[in-house]
């Protein structure tokens, strides 16, 4: 395919990268989108079935006379290494192009040092390709929590991990597997898998914020103009420090110390309880439990605002482990975010995703670069 000229690379690509998005696809529905001639459709369709980017997923029900046959990203080849690294542990998917699941693997910190942290993110890469068996692995591409430099590829600082500062994680697992690695910030990526598959995918919205909410931190994401805004140097907006005054007692606290299960137990009176059993409480009516989960709906919605004059968003899209006790705080943080914004409130949703939302995103992301710039 080398031999191609650049007008033809790039119709290449506009059909692979059509596929990837909307596929399985016809040649007759890749003409309409393309507006390519048939033939041209037909040649490139070719190139690509016999380099193993796409394959022939069966027939495609018109209603009416023959079926045509319909393509789509190969599953079994040209595969993505999707990692989501976090204070939790690592997290590790294969995936195609498409950003389809195919393997994955969790492996949990102990100590949360340096050294244990590159050991689990070692085991979780070596098991991946081990399930890979030899396929072409496009990526290594990785969903990083806290500081990010996204362009160099180093993972700044992780406030919860020993000693981890400056990291240069690309090119350490570049040197490792030879394989071409890739970072990003974690938000950005759950934010990239919405857009691809979630809350984003099927509308008109073109301005958005995610926030990742979980025990071990919160994150922000933003869509602006249909794009995820990067930040100077790849490094992204962060909300956790943000200020929220507490309505109970007149003090100002960080909103990512407010949204642990630590601050939960202490202004429940749970004594030790988990914030499963304390979500309970409150789903049976118990003040203290109420109060507190108000009192979180409460901040949320002063930092939306705040995020909010910031970046103008049309939806603000909640995600991570908290999101299951949202019934406890969601319409406290709509009629605060009301009550400060009045009808120039947008829409918050909750995600539907799993855990696994970060590393597809990661690998979503690393496909759009393989796309672009890879020569056929």
């Amino acid at each position: 395919m080398k031999s191609n000229t650049q007008l033809r690379q790039k119709s290449i690509k506009k059909v692979l990268n059509e596929i990837r998005i909307r596929g399985p696809l016809a040649k007759r529905e890749l003409q309409e989108i393309t507006g390519f001639s048939w033939g041209n459709i037909s040649s490139i369709t070719t190139e690509l079935f016999n380099d193993n980017y796409i394959t022939a997923s069966g027939k495609i029900e018109t209603y009416v006379g023959r079926r045509p046959e319909a393509f789509d990203i190969n599953e079994n080849d040209n595969l993505i290494i999707g990692i989501d690294f976090s204070t939790k542990g690592v997290l590790a998917v294969l995936c195609d192009l498409r950003g389809r699941v195919i393997l994955k693997t969790e492996k949990l910190f102990v100590k949360r040092e340096k050294a244990e942290a590159f050991d689990t993110l070692y085991a979780s890469v070596d098991e991946i390709l081990e399930g890979a068996q030899k396929r072409k692995i496009l990526y290594i591409a990785i969903a990083m929590q806290g500081d990010v430099d996204s362009e160099n590829g180093v993972s700044i600082k992780i406030r919860k991990i020993a000693d981890w500062r400056n990291i240069p994680v690309c090119s350490i697992l570049e040197e490792k597997y030879g394989i071409k690695s890739v970072m990003f910030h974690d938000p950005d990526c759950i934010l990239h898998t919405e857009k691809y598959y979630g809350v984003l995918s099927d509308s008109t919205v073109s301005n958005a914020l995610l926030l990742s909410i979980t025990n071990h931190g919160i994150g922000i994401a933003a869509l602006l103009s249909g794009k995820i805004y990067m930040g100077n140097g790849g490094k992204t907006c962060e909300i956790g420090n943000m200020v929220i005054p507490n309505s109970e007692s007149n003090k100002s606290e960080f909103l990512q110390d407010m949204f642990t299960y630590d601050w939960i137990n202490k202004h429940s009176g749970g004594a030790g309880a988990s914030v499963v059993d304390i979500s309970q409480k409150a789903r049976e009516g118990s003040i203290g439990a109420v109060k507190t989960f108000e009192l979180l709906g409460d901040a949320l919605g002063v930092a939306l605002n705040n995020a909010s004059y910031l970046f103008n968003p049309q939806k603000i899209i909640l995600f991570g482990s908290f999101c299951k006790h949202s019934d406890l705080f969601l319409e406290k943080t709509k009629s605060k975010l009301f009550e400060l914004m009045g009808d120039d409130a947008p829409e918050v949703a909750i995600s539907k995703f799993d855990d696994t939302a970060a590393a597809i995103g990661a690998t979503l992301f690393a496909a759009d670069l393989f796309v672009k710039e890879f020569e056929f």
